[in-house]
């Protein structure tokens, strides 16, 4: 009994110098006492903080501390049968740059997965989707804005943008504070020319409604507000977008956020005390101010959209001018006006100057 009790106090012992770090020096993970082995909790892992995706042939991984790397690879999800290797360093902060053997191709889906290890040896699985780079971005702004929906035609809301240089739209994304990131939408990868204009439908007008992504933009003659010398593209729902009394619109890289162009509006005769209704829309139009692409936060540098409906819609007039500017282009509410009827709302053509009195 007196051998089990000193026994007793031999491992508490142990077990209270361990706690109190006294008897492991750093970096040791196992030692043996009277034929114990008792085992070191391993260091924390590292963790993965951040990802970017620089271009279409790398990727920057951000870990809290140094890594070494075990397994780095990368698939296709649509292709079972693309698995590669992954070239890599990484530095002493713990940046893992990834360089891939080929370049991905725009708006294909793939996975990243790998393990890593710190110094102390404790090791971190990890895996990303991401999608394919563009790295030829075609120059987009916005130009002209309609509210209000109709299901007699029917009608929409709709927002056209103008296409300042070649590229691809690859990785666009037209976000509305108001509705939030659940609505915003997405641009399929397609090649456009400079001078082209672009009508995003935001509801789906029914089952003949086509993208126009190729070179064919005659595909939707019979439905309302589209035009057959221009592209026009359809979100995939039937719900309300826009704010009916105030929004700040967004055109942004769907995976960094990055702002390229934006518009501030508001019904200035609706607005209860002067300030936007939602926070969304007030850090929203920061955005854009910080962007450098809108003059200011305050609802008094929006546009006044009184009268904006499904017979008015708000016309960008400064787009000639902006075909010789560089980013980020001139933008605020001086360049925009609301249009003065049905016939001045121009989906697909040049905007009109005719102004609503």
């Amino acid at each position: 009994m007196k051998s089990f009790k000193t026994w007793v106090f031999v491992i508490l012992g142990i077990v209270a110098l361990v706690a109190f770090g006294v008897i492991f020096p750093s970096g040791c993970n196992s030692f043996e006492v009277s034929g114990l082995h008792i085992v070191r909790p391993l260091e924390k892992p590292p963790t993965l903080e951040d990802i970017r995706v620089v271009s279409s042939r790398e990727i920057d991984c951000i870990f809290s501390n140094p890594v070494e790397v075990s397994i780095l690879y990368i698939q296709s999800i649509d292709d079972e049968s693309y698995k590669e290797d992954c070239l890599y360093s990484c530095d002493e902060e713990g940046k893992l740059t990834i360089t891939l053997h080929k370049a991905t191709e725009i708006g294909k889906e793939y996975k990243i997965c790998g393990v890593v290890e710190n110094s102390e040896k404790s090791s971190l699985t990890f895996s990303f989707d991401f999608m394919g780079q563009n790295d030829h971005r075609a120059a987009l702004v916005l130009s002209e804005i309609r509210d209000g929906y109709s299901s007699k035609k029917p009608e929409c809301e709709f927002i056209e943008l103008y296409v300042l240089s070649d590229g691809n739209t690859a990785g666009y994304e037209i976000y509305s504070a108001y509705d939030g990131e659940a609505k915003s939408y997405q641009f399929p990868p397609m090649e456009v020319k400079k001078g082209e204009y672009i009508t995003v439908h935001l509801r789906d007008m029914g089952e003949d409604c086509v993208d126009e992504i190729g070179d064919n933009v005659k595909l939707n003659k019979n439905i309302s507000d589209t035009c057959s010398t221009s592209r026009d593209l359809f979100a995939k729902d039937s719900v309300a977008h826009l704010g009916a009394d105030n929004d700040v619109i967004l055109l942004q890289n769907f995976e960094s956020k990055e702002v390229y162009d934006a518009i501030c509006y508001a019904k200035m005769s609706k607005l209860e005390g002067f300030d936007w209704k939602k926070i969304a829309l007030k850090e929203a139009a920061s955005r854009a101010v910080e962007a450098g692409v809108w003059t200011g936060d305050s609802i008094e540098d929006a546009v006044n959209a009184d009268g904006l409906t499904l017979t008015h819609s708000l016309a960008r007039q400064n787009l000639k001018s902006l075909k010789d500017a560089s980013f980020p282009y001139p933008n605020g509410k001086e360049y925009w006006i609301l249009t003065e009827n049905r016939k001045a709302i121009t989906p697909g053509k040049a905007n009109s100057s005719s102004m609503k009195k």
